[in-house]
């Protein structure tokens, strides 16, 4: 008996290991005691039938959820949504125009106006009345018309080129240009919104306000309010407006002014290195000739052989000289299509030639003119003024807008229990007189700030005056020395360096004169000629500058050189 009990015992644990799980109730011979081999066979049996189970199951969901979707799509559509379908939305005959509030229309139209004048400046031939630069010329509007033909005007720069045709062609293309442009058409958008918060403020606006009574859930009903601001804060908004946008038009001058004053100094370098390349060329090709005659003495016994090496060797200076030039011109000509957004290495042609000229006014009436004309001067002036305008409305706004209105605010809960509900209450809103509102001085450190603000840019008008003055000192001394130097140079320098080296190149060749005594008399007249370009260079450049400084062009003259300045 023992030994069947083992053993029955060792069957009852090996079965449930077979199929994953143990049973110590049946290991111990549990209240149930079932055979061992039904309850292995019939776990076998449930395991085997279970897949076939679920997709009998899956199946008849399957066939149950097509039936279902097969009746709705057969189903008659009920009478209830036949009828509300085949109603017909009843459309007013005129659509009837809202209410519209006749103070709020002839501002808006008047602010308006303003908007479309500065549009349709904007759009005219002059957009920019009294412009730095006058491109109102019939030939610069030509090149102007160029522009919008890109092949035409590319073909046009590829061959000799102008100061006008780079201007034009700037005016039209310049990045920096169109972004000034655009800003200013940003700035006239704040016109219609000088009106916009009034007009939603002047309609009649129902909201609710969430009161805090501590006991219960109130229960509340619209309030209607109508606000009626002063009557000088809406001219004071487009003022302001108006202040922004002519601040906006003196940045564009600004930029059009730099954007002149850079090409007009590109082109003078272009100019002058131009003219150093040739000048080069020249003393280049006087060297090979005086070369051949170094050499020819040499072979006849009469010259010396570190001449004609002294020769070449100066020969080879002028070339690197030349190479440097041009690489120069390379540079120049990609700063020139950088100003006119184009490719850097886009051909350019030569420049044509410039009659030097000099100011017309003296240097008294220069200061006068640049500061009343100098664009920056302006700008801080409509910024101060500005500012002003801002001091103002911050005054008017720190006393609280006429307020007209009523509510109505019904309470139904109950302070305590057993107490009646309160009553109802409707009361009206009117804030006409300021007095009645309350006040604490909440906006006086704002103002207090701007009107420090303001005294603070007072004294940076000072300052930009007196940068003003020096600049215009500067460059009119420029003009000064740079002229006198043309003239010492083209009148006294440049003809004794000349008679120099002509002498020198007659004794050299009846072998009076070494030829290093030539080379001194050639370096030296190569050194005055391209001083003499330098000095003029530098006087176009004083020239453009000034007129930068002082904000517009100025009356000019063709130069005169007398005989005090030679």
């Amino acid at each position: 008996m023992k030994t069947k009990k083992r053993e029955n015992g060792k069957t009852r644990k090996a079965c449930p290991r077979l199929i994953g799980w143990e049973s110590e109730e049946v290991g111990k011979g549990g209240p149930a005691r079932l055979p061992i081999v039904m309850l292995c066979v019939s776990r076998f049996i449930w395991f085997s039938l279970l897949p076939m189970l679920l997709v009998a199951c899956a199946s008849g969901r399957q066939e149950t959820y097509q039936d279902l979707l097969t009746q709705f799509e057969e189903a008659p559509t009920p009478e209830y949504y036949r009828v509300e379908l085949a109603k017909e939305v009843r459309k007013p005959e005129t659509d009837e125009p809202a209410e519209t509030d006749a103070f709020l229309s002839e501002v808006e139209a008047k602010v308006l106006k303003f908007q479309k004048e500065w549009e349709a400046q904007l759009e005219s031939e002059n957009p920019i009345p009294e412009a730095f630069y006058d491109f109102g010329t019939p030939q610069r509007k030509a090149y102007r018309q160029l522009a919008t033909k890109a092949e035409e005007a590319k073909t046009r720069l590829a061959e000799a080129v102008d100061l006008d045709l780079l201007l034009a062609l700037g005016y039209e293309w310049n990045p920096k240009l169109k972004a000034a442009r655009l800003k200013l058409r940003a700035t006239l958008e704040q016109y219609p919104q000088a009106v916009y918060l009034d007009n939603v403020l002047r309609q009649y606006n129902a909201f609710t306000k969430q009161l805090d009574t501590k006991i219960g859930k109130p229960r509340h009903k619209e309030m209607m309010a109508m606000k009626f601001p002063f009557p000088d804060m809406l001219s004071l908004k487009g003022q302001v407006v108006t202040e922004d946008a002519q601040i906006a038009q003196r940045e564009i001058e600004i930029v059009l002014r730099d954007l002149v004053t850079n090409i007009r100094l590109a082109y003078y370098d272009y100019l002058f290195i131009n003219e150093a390349i040739g000048i080069n060329g020249e003393n280049q090709e006087l060297l090979r000739q005086m070369i051949q005659i170094a050499q020819a003495k040499y072979r006849a016994g009469i010259g010396k052989y570190h001449s004609v090496i002294m020769a070449q060797v100066e020969l080879s200076k002028l070339s690197d000289s030349i190479i440097t030039l041009e690489e120069q011109r390379e540079t120049i000509i990609a700063r020139i299509n950088t100003l006119l957004n184009r490719p850097a290495d886009a051909p350019l042609g030569m420049p044509q030639p410039l009659d030097p000229e000099e100011v017309a006014l003296p240097l008294a009436d220069l200061y006068t003119l640049a500061l009343k004309r100098r664009q920056e001067i302006q700008k801080q002036k409509l910024t101060i003024s500005k500012m002003n305008l801002m001091v103002q409305l911050a005054t008017r706004m720190a006393y609280p807008d006429a307020t007209l209105g009523a509510s109505y605010f019904e309470d139904r809960m109950k302070l305590s229990t057993g107490t009646a509900k309160m009553p109802p209450t409707f009361f009206t809103q009117r804030t006409l007189n300021p007095a009645n509102s309350a006040w604490f001085g909440r906006r006086n450190a704002y103002i207090r700030e701007v009107e420090i603000k303001v005294d603070a840019m007072e004294q940076m008008l000072k300052g930009i005056e007196d940068m003003t003055r020096f600049a215009v000192k500067k460059h009119h001394f420029g003009l000064e020395t740079a002229k006198r130097s043309i003239a010492l140079y083209r009148y006294t320098l440049l003809p004794q360096a000349q008679q120099a080296i002509d002498a020198a190149n007659i004794a050299y060749q009846a072998a009076q004169v070494d030829f290093l005594s030539f080379l001194d008399a050639q370096r030296t007249l190569l050194k005055f000629r391209l001083e003499e370009q330098r000095a003029l260079r530098d006087h176009r450049h004083h020239l453009a500058q000034l007129e930068q400084a002082v904000g517009q062009v100025l009356p000019k003259q063709p130069m005169k050189l007398t005989n005090e300045e030679e």
